[in-house]
């Protein structure tokens, strides 16, 4: 079975749920990479933009601190945002 990649950022988002509340009002989601949050967003599509900005192609983990649990759909940054890779250039 595959370890979820993102687990320790997943983790560290339900466990910091209410400070990130109190901390990021009206910004509910979060580009989160290993323990820290690399930025806070309105929407989730500013969210991977905002991760792939700062971040590269991943991977991290945008997620709304309100939701925590709440599954996102499958989004592969590089593709979505049509970002040239020596894969696919």
């Amino acid at each position: 079975m595959l370890e979820d990649p993102l687990l320790k950022e997943k983790t560290y988002l339900k466990e910091n749920q209410a400070k990130f509340a109190e901390k990021y009002p009206g910004r509910q989601y979060l580009v989160i990479k290993g323990e820290t949050v690399h930025g806070a967003y309105e929407t989730y599509d500013e969210g991977v933009t905002g991760g792939v900005r700062l971040l590269g192609s991943g991977p991290f983990l945008v997620r709304s601190w309100l939701h925590p649990e709440d599954p996102q759909p499958l989004n592969i940054p590089v593709i979505s945002l049509g970002i040239p890779t020596s894969a696919n250039s």
